[in-house]
């Protein structure tokens, strides 16, 4: 289905167009709802790092509480049922930690806070390039809204004058 948004326009006037969404000088589209540019106040980008640092450190000690379980189990230390219970939940705080700190990838956030609308609209990406291509997609159709009409550049035209 294509945007009602950006259907009568022509492509180099599409400010931003990915992942089902769409920004035209008038109009953001998000899935199938579309909002009116005049009405957004106010464009928020948010980083949303994993706590690595802490999750390093828990890493770090659950890895020595492994030990010591394995220790306590080679040694027969009773009770040995809650040696293993320990055991396999100190493994598991391993693996949940150590993804934390060094796998899982940041991501990216811009909330969009709209006259009209009682929350903001929140869209997340996993590329800091491509939320701060929406960010100044939607910027610059602020500002044409706002009475610039020179602050969207044509795409595809060089400048020539000097």
């Amino acid at each position: 289905m294509q945007s009602i948004a950006s259907r009568s326009l022509p492509d180099e006037e599409i400010l931003y167009q990915r992942k089902k969404i769409t920004v035209t000088p008038s109009w953001l589209e998000i899935k199938n709802t579309s909002y009116a540019v005049r009405y957004i106040q106010k464009l928020t980008l948010v980083s949303l790092s994993p706590p690595r640092i802490a999750a390093g450190i828990v890493f770090f000690i659950s890895l020595l509480l492994t030990l010591w379980q394995v220790l306590r189990i080679v040694n027969d230390t009773p009770p040995l049922a809650l040696n293993w219970l320990l055991l396999g939940l100190c493994i598991i705080l391993m693996f949940v930690s150590s993804f934390i700190a060094f796998v899982q990838q940041a991501r990216y956030r811009l909330d969009i806070v709209l006259a009209n609308e009682p929350k903001p609209l929140q869209i997340e990406r996993t590329s800091r390039a491509d939320v701060l291509e929406l960010h100044e997609a939607l910027a610059l159709a602020m500002d044409w809204y706002r009475g610039d009409a020179d602050a969207i550049p044509a795409r595809g035209v060089a400048e020539t004058e000097s």
